[in-house]
């Protein structure tokens, strides 16, 4: 898979939803995408501790929504004094943030977590937990940047546009709160997938599978 160079562990944490576990925008069931994120933990819930990054959710309309996202880990029985709040301020070590089990980035801005994922390497850091089977949760924007390229595949855009190359988690470009018919576009270097509310990808280091809400 993209951005795995050779000799680093064969990494499988990766769960990329479309808005969480709790917030399904179609109603479905989240039972499936809860499960997976516990079943990536391996490890009691309530002894795990979480990295809660909700910079993309820098606007007025994007903040309730990073608040949804913080309770719907309480409500997975993550303890509050188990979660860290970071804000990407260049605050956190490698060594610290490896002491952390899991990363949950929210939705909001996926230019600006971008941007500020270059601006202080976090990104490198980030990558570094996923190569260490740390687990990464991402919903929406958080998901986005997982990809080869934040660029959405509708207006298209130059998909190799370095100003927008996501970490190359996943080898597909993506699309999120779509409707259920949305059709998957076939005129894109790699494929293509559309998520709806109640939907989420887990990614390992040689695919991903999707999971249904």
């Amino acid at each position: 898979m993209a951005n795995v160079e050779s000799g680093k562990q064969a990494w499988r944490n990766v769960l990329l939803t479309d808005s969480g576990w709790s917030g399904s925008f179609d109603g479905g069931n989240p039972d499936r995408i809860l499960r997976k994120f516990w079943d990536m933990l391996g490890k009691p819930v309530d002894r795990t501790k979480v990295l809660f990054i909700p910079t993309a959710a820098n606007s007025d309309e994007s903040r309730p929504a990073a608040g949804k996202c913080f309770a719907e880990l309480l409500s997975a029985g993550v303890l509050p004094n188990n979660i860290r709040v970071y804000d990407i301020d260049d605050s956190l070590s490698l060594e610290q943030a490896m002491e952390y089990d899991a990363i949950y980035f929210t939705g909001g801005d996926t230019l600006h977590l971008l941007r500020r994922l270059r601006e202080t390497g976090f990104d490198e850091i980030v990558k570094k937990m996923v190569y260490a089977n740390k687990v990464y949760v991402g919903a929406s924007a958080g998901s986005l940047i997982a990809a080869p390229n934040i660029l959405r595949p509708y207006p298209p855009g130059d998909p190799y546009d370095k100003k927008t190359t996501g970490l190359c988690l996943i080898n597909a470009y993506l699309s999120f709160h779509c409707p259920a018919d949305t059709e998957a576009r076939t005129d894109l270097p790699l494929p293509h997938i559309p998520l709806t509310g109640n939907q989420a990808l887990a990614v390992s280091w040689d695919g991903y599978n999707l999971i249904e809400g």
